[in-house]
């Protein structure tokens, strides 16, 4: 049984409902803790910041693929030149006999 692939629709639907959820969570915080003597402040400054933070979640996310790429690209070069060295140790003694 296989999962069913979701619509690009629905992966948006998604993605916008966490964005809602986290920006009304930020606009609560903000609400009734700094903007306490102002909550209608924090509607402004909690879109603000929600933007920031999925930005910053955003950047976060391709730093850790560039750094992910960076070291596979490393186990990928030492790993070829493992095997060169392998086959060619396994394959030197037939063709060059050490005896004379």
């Amino acid at each position: 049984m296989s999962l069913p692939t979701p619509s690009p629709e629905s992966l948006i639907n998604f993605l916008w409902t966490i964005y809602h959820y986290l920006r009304e969570f930020i606009r609560f915080i903000l609400s009734s803790t700094v903007f306490k003597a102002a909550p209608e402040a924090a509607a402004t400054y909690s879109d603000i910041c929600t933007l920031l933070v999925a930005l910053t979640a955003l950047y976060l996310i391709l730093e850790f693929v560039a750094a992910a790429r960076k070291i596979v690209r490393v186990i990928l070069i030492i790993s070829w030149l493992l095997f060169i060295v392998s086959l060619l140790i396994g394959v030197m003694p037939r063709y060059m006999p050490l005896g004379g």
